[in-house]
C-alpha cells in the first residue's frame, strides 16, 4: 500500500493531513510509463504545500528510465497552437525569462535540472558570450550538452566544489517538482549563487493544471505560498510567484540575501489551498468511473479516438473499459505524429479516420473546449465529443 509523506518535503512539518489516495494497483508517470503502486497526497497545514508519495527507486528511475525528449534534439512539448502556428514550451519558457531576466554576455549561469538543456541552449544561442553550466541526475543527457558546453562546465549527480559562490543566475525548468529533498536542493541552490545572484524557477501549478495531482513522479505539487516558503528558508529575498504568465505553472523568482525570511501563510489563505485540494482528490477519484460511463455501448473496435497523447490523453485509455475501441491518439506535435502510445498510432488531428464516431478530449480541462471547438472537424454529423471534466454528465 502506498504510503503518504509523512513529513513535509518543504517546512519539515510532521502534521500533514492526507487528501488523496487513488487506491489503484498502478499509476502514470509524467512520460505515461505505467508504473506500480496507488499515487497518495498530503497537505502541509504549516506552508500550504502538497506532497506525493513519488516513484520507488527513484534514483534509478531517473538515471535511466525518464527518458525525456530524447529522439531529436529539437524535439519540444507544446505550449499552445495559435492557428497553425506552434507554441513550443521553450518558446514560451524563454519568452518569460526574458520578462523575468535581464540577460547579458558575461553571465554565470547554471542551469539545474537540466534534462537535455534545451533551454540552457537556446539561452547560449539569444546571448553569445553567458557563461554556461549544466547540472542533471542522469548521463543520458550528455551528448546533447557536448554540443555547446565544454565539459568542465557539465556536471552529473553532485557539483564541484569549485562552483560555489560561482553563477549570478540559476535557472531550473520542470525539474523541482521531480526533487524527494527539495527543501536540501533549494539550500544547494543558494550554495551555487553569488551574493545578490537570481534563481529563476518554473513548476507545475497544481490548481491551473489538474495532472500534476497525480502524476506519481511528481512528489511536490507547489502552491504559490508554498514555493514562497522554500525560496524565504534557503536565504532569498525578493522572492516573486507569478501564476498568470504561464498557464499551468508557476514561475518563482528570488535573490540570494543570505538570511532566511518570514514566509507565512494566513488562514484564508491556507483554507483556500486545502479547499482546492480535496476538489481535485473528488475529480481524480470519480474521473475513471466516468470515463467508463461514457464509453458507447456497443462500440465497435477502433471506432474512436483520444485527442492528445500526453498524461491526460494516457489516463483516458488506461481507463476504458474497451481500449481496443480506440482506433488512434491524435496529436498536434509533429514530434509525435507517426510514434505509438500503448501500440496505437498517433496521428494529425486533421487525419481523424471517417468511421470515427466518439472522440475523447484528452486534455487539461482549462483549455480542452476551446481546443475542441477549433478542430476542422468540430461539430461533424454524428460525432460525439466526450470531455474529462464532464464525461457522462
Amino acid at each position: 500500500m502506498a504510503e503518504a509523506p509523512a513529513h513535509c518535503p518543504v517546512c519539515h512539518s510532521d502534521e500533514m493531513v492526507p487528501v488523496y489516495d487513488s487506491g489503484t494497483r498502478t499509476s502514470l508517470s509524467s512520460l505515461c510509463q505505467v508504473l506500480p503502486g496507488a499515487k497518495v497526497v498530503s497537505y502541509c497545514p504549516e506552508c500550504g504545500h502538497l506532497a506525493g508519495n513519488g516513484v520507488a527507486d527513484a534514483d534509478e528511475f531517473y538515471e535511466t528510465d525518464y527518458r525525456i525528449l530524447l529522439d531529436d534534439e529539437e524535439e519540444d512539448q507544446i505550449y499552445e497552437a495559435r492557428g497553425s502556428e506552434i507554441v513550443t514550451r521553450t518558446d514560451h519558457q524563454m519568452a518569460v525569462l526574458r520578462d523575468k531576466v535581464a540577460l547579458a554576455p558575461g553571465l554565470s549561469v547554471l542551469d539545474f535540472g537540466c534534462a537535455k538543456a534545451a533551454m540552457a541552449r537556446r539561452i547560449s544561442q539569444a546571448t553569445p558570450g553567458i557563461d554556461m553550466h549544466l547540472f542533471d541526475v542522469s548521463r543520458m543527457y550528455e551528448p546533447f550538452w557536448d554540443k555547446f558546453v565544454a565539459k568542465d562546465r557539465q556536471a552529473v549527480h553532485t557539483t564541484p566544489e569549485a562552483w560555489n559562490g560561482r553563477f549570478d543566475l540559476v535557472t531550473s525548468f520542470f525539474a523541482f517538482e521531480h526533487i524527494p529533498d527539495p527543501k536540501a536542493a533549494m539550500a544547494h541552490v543558494a550554495q551555487l549563487l553569488k551574493p545578490g545572484g537570481q534563481f529563476h524557477m518554473i513548476v507545475p501549478d497544481v490548481t491551473g493544471n489538474a495532472a500534476d495531482f497525480i502524476v506519481i513522479d511528481h512528489v511536490n505539487h507547489f502552491t504559490r505560498a508554498s514555493a514562497a516558503r522554500l525560496l524565504a528558508d534557503a536565504g532569498f529575498g525578493a522572492i516573486d510567484v507569478d501564476t498568470t504568465s504561464y498557464r499551468g505553472a508557476l514561475i518563482v523568482t528570488g535573490r540570494k540575501v543570505g538570511k532566511t525570511a518570514s514566509a507565512r501563510v494566513d488562514d484564508a489563505e491556507k483554507a483556500d489551498i486545502l479547499a482546492q485540494a480535496r476538489e481535485l482528490s473528488a475529480f481524480w477519484s470519480t474521473a475513471a468511473d466516468r470515463i467508463r460511463a461514457s464509453e458507447p455501448e456497443g462500440g465497435a473496435t477502433g471506432s474512436s479516438a483520444i485527442y492528445g497523447s500526453g498524461f491526460y490523453g494516457a489516463f483516458i485509455h488506461a481507463n476504458l473499459t474497451r481500449p481496443e475501441g480506440v482506433a488512434c491518439f491524435l496529436d498536434q506535435s509533429p514530434w509525435q505524429q507517426g510514434k505509438t502510445l500503448f501500440e496505437t498510432p498517433i496521428l494529425a488531428p486533421s487525419d481523424l479516420p471517417e468511421n470515427i464516431d466518439t472522440v475523447y478530449a484528452g486534455l487539461n480541462p482549462a483549455i480542452a473546449h476551446q481546443v475542441m471547438k477549433s478542430q476542422p472537424w468540430a461539430g461533424r454529423n454524428g460525432l460525439r465529443v466526450i470531455y474529462l471534466q464532464d464525461a457522462a454528465k
